[in-house]
């Protein structure tokens, strides 16, 4: 239990801080202009939060526990195949039901979706392997 606590704070720390600067500092502008006349005023705060809390812990169940013993390299690598499933399966649906969804977001957000699930697999294996001897 303590080493999956501890790979959680890196999985969802990492995520939040990356998907944060991600949607409210470099790709904001576009996706709200890609999404013009889709999106509300204010959004929920369920929903989101819902989802990184059972993502996170998703990502350490699936990734991290499985690759203790693993190279980093093969931590980012199963990492990046979860999101790749993850996120392809919002956009690619999104894409395919929604009209007027953008391909160019289904695209970009695909693509960070991998990025940013990998890195913070990798980051909650670091966090394990450099602070809790015991699971090495």
């Amino acid at each position: 239990m303590k080493v999956f606590l501890i790979a959680y704070l890196g999985v969802a720390g990492c995520y939040l801080i990356l998907d944060g600067i991600w949607l409210g500092l470099v790709a904001k502008n576009s996706y709200l202009e890609a999404m013009q006349g889709m999106l509300r005023e204010s959004y929920p705060v369920l929903p989101w939060v819902t989802f990184y809390i059972l993502y996170s812990a998703a990502a350490v169940y699936l990734v991290v526990l499985k690759n203790l013993h693993s190279p980093g390299w093969q931590v980012f690598f199963d990492g990046a195949i979860l999101g790749l499933a993850a996120y392809g399966a919002y956009n690619l649906t999104n894409y395919a039901i929604l009209e007027g969804w953008p391909l160019g977001i289904t695209l970009k957000d695909w693509a960070w979706g991998t990025f940013v699930t990998a890195a913070s697999c990798w980051s909650g294996w670091w966090l394990v392997s450099n602070l809790y001897q015991d699971a090495a």
